[in-house]
């Protein structure tokens, strides 16, 4: 069944109950960014592939929302159906809510799946829509999609809290000294991340997320956890039990919401609480929203975490050597292709005994290529790689002992003026947050623009965040602080984060340098307590695209000094040409005499 037919089943079905428009978000009952195959709906729906977007069908037109990430794959994968583009945030496009208000007549009919949408996303789409009527009860893919995959039933596992330094009952008290600060005495907790923090467990439920799907309810009496009981064998089983844990099925959360006795107070988190569970609380419960309390909690992390994220890319600095070697070799001869070296990266990752997964699917874009920020190799169409022009590789994995998420750019032999230039001005974009100091408590905000004034004075930029948090063996993107114009949360010590500027020129060449940081102590004075960035990652900076007469002393320094470490750090796990190739990628720069301090 081609786009075009699915569109034409789901307008029948809307035809008979009236609705003008149909949603389908990017999202699955717990607000996931990553989905399982169950939930790719808006895929289903439109053929697009892209891990973010918004679709609307009405009876007459189909279009499709996503960020400048996806714009070159959407238009691609949309060319052969009736679906249209629209690009968020770019002038002459309008918003989700502006397409409806313009095209849906007064007291016309919005559906949706209220299980798959957001409070959050409901509060701003009933507060934009007048006199429509929303019609949240709608599930209108399950009756057209007749193939589809089944839910995941894999076995959860224990993660061993001597990772994290911190037991289920540790992490259990900390919530509940929150839960008393707010003045609440039950939170709901429907995010599988943080469901799988607290209780010191991991799942297979979604690709390259050790997660798995569930909802919780705690109060200062009881905790309670809502499961597809087959996932538990019998050892998880008593362990959650021996804690302290009842165990009920993935259902029985809304009778477990409904039975709150009233005059209390429950705290959840609205863009991560679908529509139908917060319909389902008792009506005489009164709710406080917010970010929720453990995700707080687990962005800021231990310091058995941040040593045990260091073990953890260590390992993976390894497999990302021998790779780089490989794909060197490999590229004078003209036998590899971008999927191959993806393929080749993850069995490499797989030589680890403590590997678990990848964290997301590996980018390996080679020239043109690159410049689509989410690429993918597929099984056509992949690009021959050969030993000229740069080839930008975005790859992690899970450990047991953490997550890892790096990106690095190789030259893989002469380059162009522009894209030296171009490579030096995302190095200093990069090394900008690394050299800088900021006092505490310093918003994501402002960071964002620290890094983006190298590129900015250049009179170029990039339109994805600069960094994002990242979990412990958990989602790779992880909040609530980031790295991006818009994030407003305060950074403090102990949060990690990814630092990933970049460059893109369509059908030429893309660029972007990526280490995972933590933030640390820098120094106090009368002025107040300053931070600084720390690298977790280690893995050697290509030197040879590099323009060293844009760069200041201070910047080679910190490339040189950076680079030593890497050596001092991986060289004891290598040998032969894998070792020989390490050190010459940490080779020193110099500084020529005419250099001058930007």
């Amino acid at each position: 069944m081609n786009i075009n037919n699915r569109l034409e089943q789901l307008r029948s079905l809307m035809r008979d109950r009236k609705i003008d428009a149909y949603i389908v978000r990017t999202s699955d009952p717990h607000q996931s960014e990553y989905l399982s195959d169950y939930y790719k709906t808006r895929e289903f729906i439109s053929g697009f592939t892209g891990s973010a977007g918004t679709a609307v069908i009405t009876l007459k037109e189909a279009r499709i929302w996503t960020d400048s990430r996806y714009f070159l794959q959407a238009q691609k994968e949309l060319a052969a159906s009736e679906f249209e583009l629209m690009k968020m945030g770019v002038e002459g496009y309008p918003t989700v809510l502006e397409y409806l208000d313009e095209n849906i007549a007064e007291f016309g009919k919005i559906g949706f799946d209220g299980e798959c949408y957001s409070v959050t996303a409901y509060k701003d789409l009933s507060e934009n829509m007048g006199s429509r009527v929303l019609v949240s009860d709608l599930d209108y893919i399950s009756k057209i999609w007749t193939d589809r995959p089944s839910l995941p039933k894999d076995k959860v596992w224990i993660h061993d809290d001597k990772f994290s330094g911190l037991t289920l009952k540790d992490k259990i008290g900390i919530l509940r000294e929150k839960m008393l600060d707010n003045n609440c005495d039950y939170t709901f907790i429907g995010a599988p991340e943080d469901i799988c923090y607290l209780l010191n467990i991991r799942g297979n439920d979604v690709d390259y997320n050790p997660v798995v799907l569930s909802y919780m309810l705690v109060s200062n009496e009881k905790i309670s956890l809502c499961i597809d009981n087959d996932k538990l064998d019998g050892n998880v089983r008593e362990y959650l039990e021996e804690n302290g844990v009842s165990i009920y099925s993935y259902e029985h959360i809304y009778t477990l919401l409904k039975n709150i006795p009233g005059k209390n107070r429950i705290y959840l988190d609205p863009s991560r609480t679908n529509v139908a569970i917060y319909d389902a609380i008792n009506s005489n419960v009164k709710i406080s929203q917010g970010i929720n309390l453990s995700t707080y909690m687990k962005a800021i992390k231990t310091d058995s975490e941040l040593e045990n994220i260091k073990k953890a890319y260590i390992l993976d600095g390894v497999s990302l050597v021998k790779f780089f070697n490989w794909l060197e070799v490999g590229a004078r001869t003209g036998s590899l292709n971008e999927l191959a070296a993806s393929n080749k990266l993850h069995d490499l990752r797989c030589e680890n005994e403590s590997f678990i997964e990848d964290s997301f699917e590996t980018i390996a874009g080679y020239k043109e290529n690159a410049a689509i920020v989410h690429y993918a190799p597929s099984k056509t169409g992949s690009k021959t790689i050969r030993d000229e022009g740069m080839i930008l590789v975005d790859s992690g994995g899970h450990y047991k002992e953490g997550t890892t998420d790096i990106t690095r750019t190789l030259a893989l032999g002469s380059l162009r003026e522009d894209e030296k230039t171009d490579y030096t001005l995302v190095l200093k974009s990069f090394l900008s947050l690394f050299l800088a100091r900021f006092k505490n408590k310093t918003k994501g905000s402002r960071l964002d623009a620290i890094a983006k004034y190298p590129l900015w004075k250049a009179g170029k930029d990039f339109f994805h965040g600069t960094g994002h948090g990242v979990g412990f063996v958990l989602t790779v993107h992880e909040g609530p602080q980031a790295i991006s114009e818009r994030n407003e949360e305060e950074f403090v010590e102990n949060m990690t984060t990814s630092i990933e500027p970049g460059l893109y020129i369509e059908n030429s060449h893309g660029i972007r340098l990526e280490n995972e940081a933590y933030v640390t102590k820098a120094f106090d004075n009368e002025f107040g307590h300053f931070l600084k960035f720390e690298s977790l990652t280690y893995v050697p900076l290509d030197t040879r695209p590099i323009k060293t007469e844009m760069l200041s002393t201070e910047e080679i320094d910190w490339i040189n000094a950076y680079n030593r470490k890497c050596y001092e750090l991986l060289s004891p796990h290598l040998e032969g040409h894998d070792l020989e190739y390490l050190k010459e990628r940490c080779k020193e720069i110099w500084v020529v005499k005419s250099l001058k301090k930007n």
